[in-house]
């Protein structure tokens, strides 16, 4: 199958930054929940909502960078997308953090999206890039706030903008990369 070269481009940036130190997490950090969110993904049946994967035996990769916590939100975010509360959400961003929950959401969409497009095209999954070392970037939006449109802080201004458009601007490179995804898979946004 061929794919569209700006579809393929925003794909491997997009992939490839799963290694890479994000905002709030290492390389090496990333790399671990990212194998998470394919466990979840490629998992046959994915273990209930409700059960922690790291309670339970060789339910994840390794994970002995990133807290438990982290993994077990990137299972559930990949696995059960549709079971998350607020509440859930509030538990999770006390233990981790609010912001390393957003990145935590942002490196788990750009795994399901890479991997489902390549899976539903025939294609082979492409092996996670090497970890990157070093610490987190802590590059963050200059004002954040808390919208009442969105669970998580936001670049300020809140809630002049769909929830789903601004879930992301907290963290301005994780924005910015899923939105190049997002763009290239679908519709740009204007």
């Amino acid at each position: 199958m061929s794919v569209r070269g700006d579809l393929h481009a925003a794909q491997r940036d997009a992939w490839g930054a799963l290694g890479q130190p994000g905002p709030c997490w290492s390389g090496v950090q990333r790399h671990e929940l990212a194998s998470t969110a394919l466990a979840a993904l490629q998992g046959a049946p994915a273990l209930p909502p409700w059960v922690a994967p790291s309670t339970v035996p060789g339910a994840l990769p390794h994970q002995e960078h990133a807290p438990e916590p982290a993994h077990d939100a990137v299972y559930r975010i990949a696995a059960h997308a549709g079971t998350l509360t607020a509440a859930w959400h509030a538990d999770i961003a006390a233990e981790v953090g609010a912001l390393a929950y957003v990145e935590l959401v942002s490196l788990t969409c750009t795994v399901a999206a890479v991997w489902s497009f390549r899976r539903a095209a025939g294609l082979d999954t492409w092996p996670l890039p090497a970890p990157v070392p070093g610490a987190p970037t802590r590059q963050v939006a200059d004002t954040i706030v808390q919208p009442t449109l969105n669970w998580v802080p936001v670049a300020a201004p809140a809630d002049q903008r769909a929830a789903v458009v601004q879930a992301f601007t907290a963290l301005p490179s994780e924005h910015d990369r899923i939105w190049r995804l997002a763009d290239a898979q679908y519709i740009p946004d204007l």
